[in-house]
């Protein structure tokens, strides 16, 4: 390290010179005697001492300047030294120089704005005289030393005596340290950064603003201490950036060699692909590999965009698929730099002409580059010549197209088809039909027969029936279909043509039609499903010596099984409707009738409990009374006992519910008809149904006149009770219930009005049926929950009244339940 001149640290030239009070003390004064003369004595002393203080200073200077003018390895040793020579002067008891530290880091680079509770003060080196603290490395947190003033102001702090300072006296390290007088001078980066303190400190209490060179010493060592540790900073600051510049070098001489390296590999691997690669930046310029250049005959004049418009229009170079000349527009490359993606569906197919005149196919496909912004800078395509896969795919294509075609007509069945093969021919065009119509005459085509016909067998009565023909214009009553369903009937179940038929071989039979020369050939080709022989396919040729082919006898076959396997499958399909139809209706009931019996079971426990309980607590009330004879137990019994009553029944309503759906099931509901008076009938249901409800508001609407009918007067109470219950329990407590009672010509209606939540159009198909409950229908006043047995009971009991039952509900709004019974005419008869 280079040596630090003691000029370093001199005053600016702009400032007047200063004196140091270490350059040379004031002298003190000598005392007057009373009468004004000197003693000599005390003026040579005076003089003595003076002399010995300017040698002292000079010494200190001289120990100073030596000390910025060596070298040191480090800023540690430059501490340790500096703290040894101001140890001689400043007779303190600690010197030591401590480091400002973020709390919990290694960070040495403050923030001059950062409050001093985020900090630490760290030693970095002490000088103690008979004391063993502080140690070099321990921390203390900044708000607890003097130190912190000095880290706020960045001022030097002097404390001669600190038992006259509370603030200080009352801080931890005054009592750990024994601190009774303190000096502190920051140490400042030239930034104005502050990097810690040169701290003196004793265990008494010591004059310091007196002697102010203590404090000047204690600057000078502290602004040459930070000049070195700054310089010390920067030197390791300047190798650390020299060694990651070189390491950036190095690694920038590998990273080129290694780009060098794959951009050799990328050449090799580019030129080496079989498939034809080109790729252009946006300028239209090309770069073509071998593959590419010889798929599509590229000058080198042409590998750019303006060379290959000027071939294009003179002599198309890329036809498109179907052989026209390619726009230049519409050319691969020119669409992927639009920033097209020619991948996937999009792949293009386009012709060329090679060197010997042969007509190639090309598959191109295409991807856009793009930069580090996501612009497009280029494209990429790719040619594959395709020209063998692509002729044989067009060959096959053909034959499935025919195939297919056969598939269709063989899959255009209607749902019926499970009675094609036993039901009765019908002159009736049917969808079944037309779809065997156009498989005969497909198999017509491909075989090269005059007529087909599909024939269905009867397996239950062994009789045959022809289902189509080919020629829908030949009625099945023509000369040959006549002979073919002869020959037909006349095959028993032991025939050897049956046999032959079962075994899954081709029966041929001659055809002699009369009134015609030539004569057919009747070719039967057998219809199965598993083992089972559903019928045949009947081809019908004009020559007897014609002969299948084993192509032509191969498809007749495998057009019979598939028309077998059609067959097969429309049954297996029906099946499974009907099956999956009867587990829905079987799910269906038995979760309504597990909800019943839960339902059931819930209601019918409810009363026994109540009436248990009411047992119990008139038991308890008895045993009362017996304990103590002025104890009236009679009005808690009549209190119990009526609660059972109705307890009771509320159980035989229910019981009763469940005796009437038994009846209705087994058609034994008796009614016991008699002339009655309907208005009557509801004023009296109502007016018990307002005594059991006595706190809802029930609006009655009765005609003056008597409304007669011949009926059961009980049962039709039994509906308009049922109807009352579920209004009054299905609506809220201050909503009021409407009941009335008019004539509607030969009938009379009545009608029970709710304001509750109403029903849903398909809840209203479904709430007379058995069982039947509402899901989202809660219970809003009263009690219990039902069983979903009262509508249809009330709806059996209408009906057998010759009756109607119906309601009219809007969601939200509530529901208006009626009932229509024929009026009397003739009250003998009933």
């Amino acid at each position: 390290m280079e040596r630090e001149s003691f000029e370093l640290f001199q005053q600016p030239a702009e400032h007047p010179p200063q004196r140091s009070s270490l350059d040379a003390l004031p002298a003190e004064q000598p005392a007057s005697s009373p009468n004004g003369a000197v003693d000599e004595h005390d003026a040579q002393a005076s003089t003595q001492k003076c002399a010995e203080d300017e040698g002292s200073n000079a010494r200190i200077l001289r120990e100073v300047a030596q000390i910025t003018a060596q070298s040191f390895q480090s800023s540690q040793e430059a501490m340790r030294v500096a703290l040894e020579v101001m140890g001689h002067f400043l007779a303190s008891q600690t010197l030591f120089i401590a480091r400002f530290d973020e709390s919990g880091s290694e960070k040495t680079h403050m923030d001059s704005e950062e409050s001093s509770d985020a900090h630490v003060l760290k030693i970095i080196e002490t000088r103690n005289t008979g004391t063993p603290s502080p140690v070099v490395g321990s921390e203390d947190p900044l708000e607890n030393t003097y130190c912190q003033t000095v880290f706020r102001t960045r001022q030097p702090l002097i404390v001669d005596d600190v038992t006259q300072h509370p603030f200080y006296q009352q801080l931890a390290t005054t009592k750990n340290y024994h601190i009774g007088s303190y000096i502190g001078v920051p140490l400042i980066y030239s930034d104005g950064r502050p990097y810690g303190t040169l701290c003196s400190q004793d265990p008494h209490s010591r004059p310091l603003t007196e002697q102010p060179e203590k404090l000047e010493l204690m600057q000078i060592v502290a602004r040459f201490l930070i000049s070195y540790i700054e310089r010390e900073e920067l030197i390791t600051q300047v190798r650390a950036a020299e060694q990651v510049q070189a390491e950036l070098a190095r690694k920038e001489q590998q990273a080129r060699a290694e780009a060098d390296r794959r951009v050799s590999e990328l050449e090799a691997v580019f030129e080496s692909i079989g498939d034809g690669l080109l790729v252009s930046d946006l300028q239209g310029r090309f770069q073509m590999n071998a593959a590419a250049r010889h798929l599509l005959r590229m000058e080198p004049s042409h590998e750019n965009v303006q060379g290959l418009s000027e071939a294009q229009h003179e002599d198309a170079l890329i036809l498109d698929e179907v052989g026209q000349p390619l726009v230049l527009d519409r050319w691969p490359i020119i669409r992927v730099l639009r920033g097209e993606h020619l991948i996937g569906e999009k792949v293009v197919t386009v012709q060329r002409v090679n060197t010997l005149g042969e007509k190639r196919y090309l598959n191109v496909s295409g991807m856009p580059m793009y930069d580090q912004q996501g612009q497009i800078n280029g494209g990429v395509c790719v040619f594959r010549d395709v020209t063998e896969h692509y002729v044989l795919e067009r060959r096959t294509q053909d034959t499935l197209n025919a195939l297919l075609t056969l598939a269709e007509s063989l899959a255009w069945v209607p749902d019926n088809a499970p009675g094609f093969f036993s039901a009765a021919p019908s002159h009736q065009t049917s969808s079944l039909q037309l779809a065997c119509q156009r498989l005969t005459q497909l198999i017509s085509t491909l075989l090269q027969c005059q007529d087909v016909g599909i024939i269905s067998l009867d397996s239950s009565t062994a009789t045959w029936h022809l289902q189509s023909i080919c020629n829908s214009a030949q009625a099945p009553e023509a000369p040959w279909w006549q002979e073919t369903m002869q020959l037909m009937q006349g095959i028993s179940p032991d025939d050897s043509d049956m046999d032959r038929l079962r075994t899954n071989e081709v029966v041929m039979h001659p055809l002699q039609v009369q009134g015609e020369e030539d004569t057919s050939l009747l070719v039967e080709v057998p219809m199965f499903v598993g083992n089972d022989l559903l019928g045949l396919l009947a081809l019908i040729y004009r020559q007897h010596d014609a002969a299948l082919t084993p192509a032509e006898y191969t498809l007749a076959q495998a057009v019979a099984k598939l028309t077998g396997l059609v067959y097969e499958r429309e049954r297996l399909l029906q099946e499974q409707a009907e099956a999956r139809a009867h587990t829905l209706a079987l799910q269906e009931t038995n979760r309504r009738f597990n909800d019943f019996l839960s339902i059931a079971s819930h209601e019918l426990k409810g009363p026994l409990a109540a009436m248990k309980v009411n047992l119990q607590m008139a038991q308890r009330a008895l045993r009362k009374q017996e304990q103590d004879a002025s104890f009236n137990a009679v009005q808690k019994l009549q209190r119990y006992l009526g609660s059972t009553e109705h307890q009771i029944h509320v159980q035989d309503r229910l019981t009763s519910d469940l005796l009437d759906v038994s009846r209705i099931r087994a058609g034994k509901l008796e009614l016991q008809k008699q002339s009655c008076d309907v208005v009557q009938i509801v004023h009296e249901i109502i007016e018990n149904q307002q005594q059991i409800a006595d706190d809802r508001v029930i609006h009655l609407e009765l005609p003056a006149e008597k409304m007669e009918i011949c009926g059961d007067a009980d049962r039709i109470g039994q509906v308009v009770s049922n109807y009352m219950t579920n209004a009054l329990k299905y609506s809220a407590f201050e909503k009021p219930v409407a009941v009335s009672v008019v004539p509607d010509g030969a009938e009379v209606r009545v009608t029970v009005s709710d304001q509750g939540p109403g029903l849903t159009s398909e809840e209203q198909k479904h709430v007379w049926e058995r069982f039947y409950r509402a899901k989202d229908v809660q219970v809003l006043s009263g009690h219990g929950i039902g069983l979903g047995l009262g509508l249809h009971i009330c709806k059996t009991i209408v009906e057998q009244h010759d009756g109607r039952v119906g309601l009219y509900s809007t969601p939200g709004q509530g529901s208006h339940f009626w009932f229509t019974l024929p009026l009397s005419t003739d009250r003998v008869s009933c």
